[in-house]
């Protein structure tokens, strides 16, 4: 639910600066006689708003002026923006954050500039004789220098006119959401012109080590999406408040990252011993969390941490909604118990009678609400980049989630339970699938990635299991997209089988072990490392702690996909087909008595179409398929291996049968008639199999096996199915007709026989397999709002939690990929299309006089274009 767009992994990382500054006392100014100051010239007889903390604010004439004191030049702070107010929660909705806070100090230059720069710096050196070499090296860089209005008037401070930097269109603190569902939607086609007239500073605030500035913005936005205009020359506005948190001096103590488990992490280089070269290291994200008694924590006993992590809950959210969210926050608790920590998960209501709160301020960590028409959560932290420490994180609920649930529970689970068979789920049923929602969006608020392999190690059949199901759910990981439980048949729920995921699972105990268990006796970080190692290498062997990344780009491996479930695919997605079926053959019997407008129904038809897409994708995956693995020496799992060749056949066969009939996707009781969606997915999953064959080949060459499943065999295998009505000279049904000729369209179109350029394109890297949701179904899903990223099943995969921190949310250490030399489709493809055409032309003078049209027509099409 978390964005969730494409994301390669950028590695942004910061060091430590010294700053200097100096201090000198400015001399009054005379003017017409009387001696007055220039602090006194700025302020005196005006009025104005001051608010005094680690840096005195003063608002006065539509300015914002920054009073910094002498002390604070050089000290590191974060500087992050959040949305206030908003005119258009699609471009930006209340309590999001719009940028990634930049790392910023004040330097005073001389006596009249004040310099705000940037920390940048991409390595550390722990050799006290590179220190200076490296400070000068990496200098901060300069954002925008500002002219000293006034000194205080003791000399401790100096007065600089911030109005521009904070009431400005500026590129560095942008006015939009970057993840919201038009800006990602825009891909760099949104035009915002800035107008200066309808802006304004508006509340200012001042704490002890933050402040923050409000400001209103005002724009014109045009926008022009991938799925058309959204909005042309709008007028937005949009309240954003500014905060300046001082970073810690003492810094907390980092964890080094480790890319066998899934952990958001910072990355630096670091240029230490003389004879050796640049390391790269990680920090783990995570909370700063120490035993508030650390003798009673070496006795066993449960301790409270020194700070606790705490969530304050919007005043905002339906009131039903409000335990349910508690629930999601507190089950963590579960895992900090095991290492030794008691309430380390806190819930708060807004307070009413606190008038420093603010849920704006980077120091709440806040779940917020957004009455939204997106259908998603997410959860974005924030880290102090020295050392990975999370300095706050947020939980974005939009109100459309409700469908989201809704959807997902009727659609996986409405065959085995007849609890959910309904338009509205009833409040506990709902209530447990907001608690799920919530729960994992806090995971990433941790400091967890997604494990999309905690699924797959899972037997298909023990999902079918009540003992089984009553004590893991549907996966090991609540970090994983493993919804509900699309395996269970009719009558199972009766028996006791469980429909959802659990609370938590033993990959989630086990990452919260390893990411936050405090190693007391172990003197420094890079110390804990060994230790560190072999708590993941003594369990390397055990599916249920192995880490599967999410993949963006290149899809290869099947066991780490989203929302699929068990370890033998073709069988999860044969049950889930099978209850596909069984739902739109009783839809109307379920509802029809609360759907009186066909509404629910007719959703319900597009989002099985989606899920038996869905369900064959997770099977077409593992067409020539690897399984990865991050490994160090000692660990028992390979690095790699194949997908094996009777697990590519029987993938093979069932997608070539679910293909041959695809009529029962549009034929619904009750329901009007539409497009023939079934044959576009026919359509769209025939080319998915065609394309297939360059990384059946990659797997051919790097299998172990002494009988491979080649590229020959597999498309040996495709004519045989598709072409075997036509050969025992049957006649053809209606689907296999629309089978065969989608067989035909695709040769063709993969072939590039038809294109005016064939042979001037260059052969192409292509190490995963794509294919996409035909635009008919996508249009109507809940799925189409943005940062749900199924737009692609395949080589572009879920974007959909993409939070906004230096690491980003991808897996590891980096991406999987195989940079082989492309085995071309269109050779095999021209090779079959020709077989084709020579049996279908044997076949135009034989048979029925209608099969006899319809070969000689076949013929003729296929004909026309070799010959071309």
């Amino acid at each position: 639910m978390k964005r969730n767009k494409i994301v390669y992994l950028f590695i942004i990382v910061f060091l430590l600066p010294a700053s200097g500054f100096a201090r000198k006392k400015k001399k009054d100014s005379k003017e017409d006689g009387k001696t007055e100051s220039r602090y006194e010239q700025l302020f005196k007889d005006k009025a104005r708003e001051t608010k005094r903390g680690l840096i005195t604010l003063h608002k006065m004439e539509g300015k914002i002026y920054f009073e910094i004191p002498t002390a604070v030049m050089g000290r590191e702070m974060l500087l992050g923006s959040t949305i206030a107010a908003s005119t258009d929660n699609l471009l930006g909705g209340v309590g999001e954050r719009t940028h990634t806070p930049l790392r910023v100090v004040f330097t005073l230059k001389d006596s009249n500039k004040v310099s705000l720069g940037e920390i940048q710096t991409v390595y550390t050196t722990t050799d006290d004789n590179l220190r200076e070499r490296m400070r000068r090296g990496n200098l901060p860089a300069v954002i925008k220098n500002f002219e000293v209005q006034a000194w205080s008037p003791d000399s401790t401070g100096v007065v600089i006119d911030m109005t521009d930097f904070l009431v400005s269109d500026n590129e560095m603190l942008p006015p939009f959401f970057p993840w919201s569902p038009v800006v990602s939607m825009t891909e760099g086609r949104l035009d915002k012109n800035f107008i200066q007239e309808g802006s304004q500073v508006l509340e200012i605030k001042a704490f002890e080590d933050n402040v923050s500035v409000q400001s209103r913005l005002a724009y014109r936005v045009t926008a022009e999406t991938f799925m058309g205009t959204y909005c042309k020359n709008k007028p937005i506005t949009n309240v954003l408040t500014r905060n300046f948190i001082l970073l810690p001096e003492d810094a907390a103590r980092p964890r080094y990252a480790d890319p066998r488990i899934g952990v958001f992490f910072d990355g630096k280089y670091d240029i230490g011993h003389p004879r050796k070269n640049i390391d790269v290291f990680y920090h783990a994200n995570r909370w700063r969390l120490e035993p508030k008694d650390e003798e009673a924590y070496r006795r066993g006993e449960l301790v409270e941490p020194v700070k606790p992590i705490v969530f304050y809950v919007d005043d905002a959210f339906p009131a039903s909604w409000l335990p349910y969210i508690r629930q999601g926050v507190l089950t963590w608790n579960e895992a900090f118990e095991r290492i030794g920590f008691k309430n380390v998960m806190q819930v708060r209501d807004f307070p009413s009678d606190d008038p420093d709160f603010d849920p704006e301020n980077l120091k709440y960590s806040c779940i917020r609400y957004s009455p939204s028409v997106v259908a998603n959560a997410m959860g974005p932290s924030w880290t102090d980049p020295r050392t990975g420490e999370i300095i706050n994180a947020s939980v974005y609920v939009y109100h459309n989630l409700v469908a989201m649930v809704q959807d997902w529970r009727f659609l996986h689970t409405a065959p085995a339970d007849p609890s959910v068979r309904k338009v509205k789920l009833d409040e506990e049923t709902f209530g447990d699938c907001m608690r799920y929602v919530i729960a994992h969006e806090v995971g990433h608020c941790l400091g967890l990635m997604h494990n999309m392999s905690a699924s797959a190690a899972i037997p298909t059949d023990s999902l079918r299991s009540p003992s089984f199901t009553r004590k893991y759910g549907t996966t090991h990981s609540i970090m994983d997209y493993a919804r509900n439980n699309y395996v269970a048949q009719p009558g199972d729920a009766e028996r006791g089988v469980r429909m959802t995921p659990p609370n938590l699972g033993l990959y989630d105990y086990y990452v919260i072990e390893w990411l936050y268990k405090p190693l007391l006796d172990i003197p420094a970080a890079k110390d804990e490392i060994p230790v560190l190692d072999r708590f993941i290498s003594e369990r390397s062997g055990d599916p249920v702690y192995r880490y599967g990344k999410q993949q963006f780009w290149n899809v290869l491996d099947p066991s780490s996909i989203e929302e699929d479930l068990g370890d033998d695919p073709v069988k999860s997605a044969t049950y889930g087909v099978k209850n596909l079926k069984y739902l739109l053959a009783n839809l109307n019997t379920w509802v029809a008595h609360e759907d009186k407008d066909y509404k629910f129904r007719t959703n319900m038809l597009n989002e099985a179409r989606f899920q038996f897409f869905r369900y064959c994708v997770h099977v077409l995956r593992n067409i020539g398929g690897f399984y990865f693995n991050e490994i160090y020496e000692g660990d028992e799992l390979p690095a790699y291996s194949v997908v094996s060749r009777e697990r590519q056949k029987e993938a093979l066969r069932f997608l070539l049968e679910q293909m041959k009939d695809v009529a029962w996707l549009d034929n619904v009781p009750g329901l009007p008639p539409g497009r023939d969606v079934g044959a576009e997915i026919q359509e769209e999953m025939m080319r998915g199999l065609l394309r297939a064959g360059p990384v059946v080949a990659i797997n051919e060459k790097l299998t172990t096996d002494s009988k491979p499943f080649t590229r020959d065999e597999y498309m040996n295998d495709i004519y045989a199915f598709v072409m075997a009505p036509t050969m025992q000279n049957k006649v053809l049904t209606k689907s296999e007709r629309s089978f065969l000729q989608e067989f035909v369209n695709s040769l063709i179109e993969e072939t590039g026989v038809n294109r005016k350029d064939m042979g001037a394109e260059p052969f192409r890297f292509r190490s995963g397999v794509s294919v996409c949701v035909p635009e008919s179904i996508k249009a109507k899903s809940r799925e189409r709002y943005g940062v749900l990223g199924h737009d692609v099943l395949g080589v572009f995969s879920n974007a959909e939690y993409l939070p906004i921190n230096a690491a980003g949310e991808v897996s590891g250490f980096g991406e999987v990929n195989l940079w082989y030399r492309p085995y071309p489709s269109e050779p095999a493809c021209f090779k079959m299309l020709q077989r084709v055409y020579t049996l279908v032309k044997s076949k135009q003078n034989t048979g029925s006089a209608e099969m006899q049209r319809y070969y000689k027509l076949m013929a003729r099409q296929i004909g026309n274009i070799l010959d071309n």
